[in-house]
């Protein structure tokens, strides 16, 4: 509720202003009835057709006023709904970019495309009948029962008995669908997620004839929602006939009581007829605000899983309270000192009392089994995640003292997964330089082995990119994810197992134009091949999280074990 309570009173003047308008047409539709009883007991009956002209003008003027209100009304409201959607769904973007990968993953991605999707939509809508149909709900109630009570008090006695059965029935009704509304948003979750890996796994799916399973897996979710959903809406279908039952049981007994009051001359027929439209009214609106309750309780879930995830609070944050280091240009470019990290749950360290060093245009490579902690080291130097004992220093600056914004800005990052976003080659490759020209771009993509390929595609930096990249290969996704980096400039390179697509030619010539071109930032190439990184100034060698081995590949062929296991299990001894 708290963000709730804070978006109405940043727009307290429009939520004001919505209030107003909702009042002015509840007073619009309260004073109909007082006039067509005018009609009727001083112009009709009296066959006064002055008074008909005078009153029907009346009566047209303020429908079309009452009309217009609303319709000003409704466009206020909508515009609330559609502002606190924005701002929510900004507050729930904005809080999945601070998450630790870890955290993110926790949340996972169906469930973070409902919340931002599904969740707020139903948070939108419910807002916005709230506003127009609940708000006015008590106004005209506490109004047409005044009004009853003064033409007579049996009648408004009536109007009480009937409008307590309709609450009861929709207080039982409420208590029964609330936790069916709760689960439902869980299992949407559970949709968007066998959905989700449908549609991007289609590919292996065909390829192991596996169509039947996928089938029946997602059937099963559809089944599932699907039951909820039935349960809920045989719930609520109850509501409409038992209403329209209510509401003529209490025309009926009105104008049964009204018609015996008028043959003993203590009600005047304008009085019954003013009677009956107050009674509609105030049914129709507590049917109305009752229909509106009902979608409270999903409202309710889903506003609830949107505060679990915005008062989430990052694992890893820009912290205060370190003390103030000076960047030194003599200090290594990277340093990891006595660094130990493990992932929340598991039962042994990934990486172990690790130590080296990066001096500025220095490449550093890193090589070892799958599971001995490679790619972690690029995450802990990008601060995806934070060590639990020791320190990395940026130019002898702990990385923890920096900003995120700060630290990510002077390291250019290609992760193991080439990911390209839609759009066009020239604006994946400017994401982060926006101010790149295209010299600059031609140039990345020419050290990337990619400048080929770019120039003979028809719209050349302009040509499209579908979502992921899947318009190009695997190779051309990778050769345009490192030229993206390079066109950063940054003070270190970080390339995460991002040749492994490439074949030994091209992988052979983009290691050549990286030690040509890019010769002030310090490298780190993360790699599976060691024929990636044959050339590397050092190599580090992991396993189980330990660093085993540092020097060059003919060092550590001479005095790493380890490493000297890796270069035989991939080359003959004489080509190593």
């Amino acid at each position: 509720m708290f963000y709730l309570k804070r978006f109405l009173v940043q727009h307290k003047g429009k939520v004001a202003l919505a209030v107003f308008l909702l009042l002015g047409q509840v007073a619009g539709t309260l004073l109909i009835p007082a006039l067509v009883a005018n009609i009727v007991d001083l112009g009709i009956l009296h066959g006064d057709m002055a008074v008909i002209l005078r009153t029907g003008g009346q009566m047209l003027a303020v429908t079309i006023l009452a009309a217009g209100i609303s319709a000003w009304g409704s466009w206020v409201t909508s515009d609330l709904s559609a502002l606190f959607g924005r701002e929510m769904r900004s507050l729930l973007l904005n809080k999945s970019q601070e998450l630790s990968i870890q955290q993110f993953d926790e949340v996972g991605i169906s469930s973070m495309i409902t919340r931002a999707t599904s969740d707020i939509t139903n948070l939108q809508r419910t807002m916005g009948m709230v506003f127009q149909l609940v708000v006015p709900a008590p106004i005209i109630v506490a109004v047409s029962i005044a009004m009853t009570t003064m033409v007579s008090p049996v009648m408004s006695v009536i109007q009480l008995v009937f409008m307590a059965v309709l609450l009861g029935i929709a207080a039982v009704i409420l208590k029964k669908s609330n936790a069916l509304s709760r689960s439902i948003q869980t299992r949407l979750d559970r949709i968007n997620q066998v959905v989700r890996e449908a549609v991007t796994g289609v590919r292996v799916i065909r390829a192991f004839g596996n169509e039947t399973y996928e089938e029946e897996r997602s059937g099963a979710a559809f089944a599932d929602y699907a039951g909820n959903m039935i349960r809920l809406n045989r719930l609520f279908a109850v509501v409409n006939p038992v209403v329209w039952l209510l509401m003529g049981a209490l025309m009926a007994v009105i104008l049964g009581v009204g018609g015996g009051l008028v043959l003993g001359g203590s009600m005047a027929v304008g009085q019954i007829t003013a009677v009956t439209e107050y009674s509609t009214l105030t049914m129709a609106y507590l049917i109305m605000a009752a229909s509106v309750m009902t979608t409270l309780p999903k409202a309710g879930a889903c506003l609830e899983r949107l505060r679990e995830m915005l008062d989430t609070e990052p694992a890893v944050s820009d912290a205060k309270g370190f003390p103030t280091e000076e960047a030194s240009e003599t200090a290594a470019a990277i340093e990891f000192d006595h660094v130990t990290f493990a992932y929340q749950g598991a039962e042994e360290p990934v990486i172990r009392d690790l130590s080296f060093s990066m001096a500025p245009g220095q490449t550093t490579a890193v090589i070892g089994s799958t599971g001995s902690g490679k790619s972690t080291l690029a995450d802990l130097l990008l601060r995806l995640h934070d060590t639990q004992t020791g320190r990395i220093r940026l130019k002898g600056v702990d990385v923890r003292i920096l900003s995120q914004q700060d630290l990510r800005e002077r390291i250019g990052c290609v992760p193991q997964k080439a990911f390209l976003f839609s759009g066009t080659i020239a604006e994946n490759l400017r994401m982060g330089r926006k101010d790149a020209a295209d010299e600059e771009l031609w140039e990345a993509l020419r050290i990337a082995q990619a400048e080929d390929f770019v120039k003979q595609l028809p719209s050349g930096l302009n040509a499209p990119v579908a979502q992921g990249g899947t318009n190009f290969s695997g190779g051309q996704r990778q050769r345009l994810s490192i030229a993206r980096a390079l066109v950063k400039k940054a003070d270190i390179f970080i390339f995460d197992d991002s040749f492994s697509a490439l074949d030994v030619r091209t992988d052979t010539a983009l290691r050549r134009a990286l030690h040509e071109s890019v010769t002030e930032p310090a490298k780190l190439i993360i790699a599976q091949r060691v024929s990636t990184i044959l050339d590397a100034d050092q190599i580090l060698v992991l396993d189980k999280g330990r660093l085993v081995g540092a020097g060059t590949h003919q060092e550590l062929l001479e005095r790493c074990p380890v490493y000297r296991d890796i270069a035989d299990s991939q080359m003959q001894r004489k080509e190593a």
